[in-house]
Parts: C-alpha cells; sequence; structure tokens
C-alpha cells in the first residue's frame, strides 16, 4: 500500500513538472500586430507599416524602442508612405483579428508591407538570437528611403551611432537599457551615411532593391553577436566594448566559461547533461578549495570529542568561553577560520558561473528536451518543484553526516529546507547546476568523513529526536 502510495505521489509531481515551453505566438487588435518571442516582444502599426515598439522579455519586461519616425519607415522623395496590403506568413493581417496564434515549433514570422508593387518584407526567425532582418522587393521607385530603428535619440553631443569604415554596418545602443541595434547590409547597392548626422540610419535604395541583417538585443552578448555576424564581429567586438556599461573587466574569464559551456552543449546536443558536465568540470577544478574546507570541518568534529573541548564548552562565562576555545584550538592546530577562507573564495567564482548560465538562458528556451522539461529557461513552483524536493533530500544527508547533534541537524535542515523555495522561481537550468553541485559536494564530503573515521548522526537518531 505504501508503495503505491509513493508511486502516485511521484507520478503527480513529474505530470504537474512536465510543463510546456514559452510560446511564439502573433496576436492582431485594431491594426496592431504583436509578436511574442520566448525572447522579446514587437509591436507593428499595421496601418502606417511602421515597427511600434519593441521589449526584451527574457528575464524582465525590458522596453529598449519607442516609435520616433525610424520604425522601418518608407520614405518617398522625403515624405512617408503608408502600405495597401499587410501579409502575415502569406495570410492577410485582418484573419488574425481579435485572436492569438501560436505557432508551430521553429516556425517564425514573416510579414510583407505592399506599397504597390514595392514590397517591405520584415522576418523575425524562430532563435535565441535576436535576429530580425528587413527586405524591399519588387520594383523600387526612385527616390524611396528605408529608415532603420535607432534605440537612442539622436544627440550630436552624446551620439552613440556608430558605422564601420566600408559603412555596410550601422550600430546604436542606449546605455539605460543596456540594449544594442546592429544593422548590416547584406544586399543592395547602398550604405550607411558616414558623416555622424542625425540621418545616418536612412538608407537610400536602389533599384536593386536591398537586404538588412539586424540584432536587437543585450549589447553584452557577444557570443549571440558573433553568431549572427561572424565577419564583422572583430570591428562589433570592439565597438561594443567602447560603449559605457557594455562590458565588464571580468570579461576575459567570463568568456572563457561562456565558451566552455558551448562546446559541451556541442558535445552532448543537450543543455541539460551540459550544465551537469559543466558543474563537474568546474568543481573538479575548484577541488582543493572544497578539500581544505571539508578537511577542516573533519578537524573541528574530531576535537569536539576532546574531553578539554567538552569543558571548554561548559564555561558560563561567553567571552571567557570564546578565548578558551581559541587558545584550545591554536593549541591543536585547527583554526575556525581555516574552513571560511575557502568558502570566500568560491563565492566570486559561484557568482560568475551563475552570470554564465543566465547568459544562455536565451539558448535554453530553444534548446531541446530535458528529461521532463522542455524550456530550461522557465522558472517557477510548477516547473522546480521536483528540483527543490531532491535538493532538499541531498542537502538532508548532507546535514547529517555534519552535525554532532540532533539540535545541530534540525538547524541544518531549517535552512536546507527554506533555501531552495526562496529561489524555485528561478530558471530550471540555474536549479539543475545548484543540484548538481549540491550532489558532488555532498559525495565528497561522505567520503572524506568516511575516510577520516568521522561519523554525524544516523536518519534513526534523527526521527526519535522528535519523540523526545
Amino acid at each position: 500500500m505504501k508503495r503505491l502510495f509513493l508511486i502516485a505521489i511521484l507520478s503527480f509531481v513529474f505530470a504537474f513538472t512536465a510543463f510546456s515551453k514559452n510560446e511564439f505566438s502573433i496576436t492582431y487588435v485594431d491594426g496592431f500586430l504583436r509578436i511574442q518571442t520566448r525572447i522579446s516582444q514587437l509591436t507593428f502599426n499595421t496601418r502606417e507599416g511602421v515597427l511600434n515598439e519593441m521589449a526584451l522579455t527574457m528575464e524582465t519586461y525590458n522596453k529598449v524602442y519607442g516609435y520616433g519616425e525610424d520604425g522601418f519607415d518608407l520614405l518617398l522623395n522625403g515624405e512617408k508612405i503608408a502600405p495597401d496590403k499587410v501579409l502575415v506568413n502569406n495570410q492577410d493581417v485582418s484573419s488574425f483579428e481579435g485572436k492569438t496564434e501560436i505557432l508551430k515549433e521553429n516556425e517564425g514570422v514573416e510579414i510583407d508591407f505592399h506599397y504597390g508593387q514595392t514590397i517591405k518584407r520584415i522576418t523575425i526567425p524562430y532563435g535565441p538570437y535576436y535576429e530580425i532582418s528587413i527586405e524591399l522587393l519588387g520594383e523600387i521607385p526612385e527616390g524611396l528611403t528605408l529608415s532603420l530603428p535607432r534605440l537612442a535619440d539622436f544627440n550630436p553631443n552624446n551620439n552613440t551611432d556608430r558605422v564601420n569604415e566600408t559603412g555596410k554596418v550601422f550600430t546604436s545602443y542606449y546605455q539605460k537599457t543596456v540594449a544594442l541595434a546592429i544593422w548590416s547590409i547584406e544586399r543592395g547597392q547602398t550604405s550607411f551615411r558616414l558623416d555622424g548626422s542625425k540621418y545616418v540610419n536612412q538608407l537610400p535604395i536602389s533599384s536593386d532593391g536591398v537586404r538588412v541583417n539586424g540584432y536587437v538585443g543585450p549589447a553584452k552578448k557577444l557570443t549571440f553577436i558573433q553568431a549572427v555576424f561572424p565577419e564583422e564581429y572583430v570591428w562589433l567586438s570592439r565597438t561594443v566594448n567602447s560603449y559605457p556599461k557594455a562590458s565588464s573587466w571580468y570579461d576575459p574569464l567570463f568568456y572563457l566559461l561562456v565558451y566552455l559551456m558551448d562546446w559541451l552543449y556541442n558535445l552532448t546536443k543537450n543543455y541539460g547533461w551540459a550544465l551537469i558536465l559543466y558543474t563537474i568540470i568546474v568543481r573538479l577544478a575548484l577541488f582543493p578549495l572544497t578539500f581544505s574546507q571539508t578537511k577542516s570541518m573533519i578537524t573541528r568534529k574530531k576535537l569536539e570529542k576532546d574531553t578539554e573541548y567538552i569543558k571548554i564548552m561548559k564555561i558560563q562565562d561567553n567571552q571567557k568561553k570564546q578565548k578558551e576555545l581559541m587558545d584550545f584550538y591554536k593549541k591543536n592546530k585547527a583554526s575556525p577560520a581555516a574552513g571560511c577562507l575557502p568558502t570566500l573564495l568560491q563565492l566570486p567564482i559561484f557568482l560568475l558561473l551563475y552570470a554564465v548560465i543566465r547568459y544562455e538562458s536565451e539558448l535554453f528556451a530553444f534548446g531541446p528536451t530535458f528529461f521532463f522539461w522542455q524550456d530550461l529557461s522557465i522558472g517557477g513552483f510548477k516547473e522546480n518543484i521536483l528540483i527543490v524536493i531532491i535538493s532538499f533530500v541531498i542537502n538532508f544527508f548532507n546535514t547529517l553526516i555534519t552535525s554532532s547533534d540532533t539540535k545541530q541537524a534540525k538547524q541544518g535542515l531549517l535552512m536546507a529546507g527554506i533555501f531552495p523555495f526562496l529561489f524555485i522561481t528561478l530558471a530550471t537550468g540555474l536549479q539543475i547546476y545548484w543540484v548538481a553541485q549540491s550532489v558532488i559536494q555532498w559525495i565528497i564530503t561522505l567520503l572524506l568523513f568516511k575516510k577520516s573515521g568521522v561519523q554525524g548522526i544516523s536518519m534513526k537518531e534523527f526521527f526519535l529526536s522528535f519523540k523526545k
């Protein structure tokens, strides 16, 4: 009966955690078309044929663009023109009126704005790299100009516009949102102005049309920018690093770890397994610190059985107790601070690793399923409750190993139970990393404590303590 009950509970938990990915959808209401991807949200004014607003939505809603006469506007002899027909994935935009359509896996969005015999095609591909492209096809009238989105208002005294020496790549940066727009001319007899004026983002279109590839996303995603613009990456990386707040002093080490994560994904073809291997490699690199910390803990545990230690702990005067306790540790060459130093040294490293995993969140969103989790970028109770339970069980056993008595075990277990729930909303990828490193820490602790002959308390002792 107990076994059936356990199976039922586990089945419920597994079913409860098996949820789908963030959806890629199209919504159309009263002339405004909203494209919701897993990483961003774009709103188009279909009556005017322009991009009205864009926000990055991977972690929080971060509006990076608002219309300012530069939302892919078409100008004919200096006058803005409006489309006479709009198609979305080859369907008239009116067919989407008042509803939300969920797109199929790997299906992007293609919007065709028709201006008589001229077509302005905007493509938002399915993928993690914040890509967007625009193409002008058909008959191109003389005097036609395309205005590309600029993230920051033009300011001649503080201009963030950059154009490369060939005039084929244009960037715009907004420090407040740390967002970057990159536009690269792939096809067409045209170029961006090199005069630094407010008209830099306006492209004159020749009769053969134009195709421009774009990136509108976080400025700090250099590996994403490299994936979208491999040929222009050298110039782009230098440009990004010239913008304020777009780079950090620790970037060389940070990107080394990012490339390690990407290499592990290419090896395993799954971000779940890549995260586990990543954790193992990092923990092996940090093993000397972990070993030092655990050995220090074992030494103190052994000394707790010493009669002199027991005698000191019975002293009522706290000041006198602390002084004699420090003298006792010093005499036995076991400083309490010896176990704290490795922890302090590991803290900045773990913060850096945490940043790397957050950096990869967009890739998690488009990665393959890992067991029950279809999207490792999603957090929340439904997605992470199973991992939290696993984390609690691991921490429970680790607490029993390292505790000297049941009181200490209860205190440790309280923290072990509360801590995972505090961060249950974090991305599942981060939770997998945390559980993997907890398992490794538990194995190291178990082996070293067993080898040293130091024992904690048993499960029986722990549960019997509640009857007292």
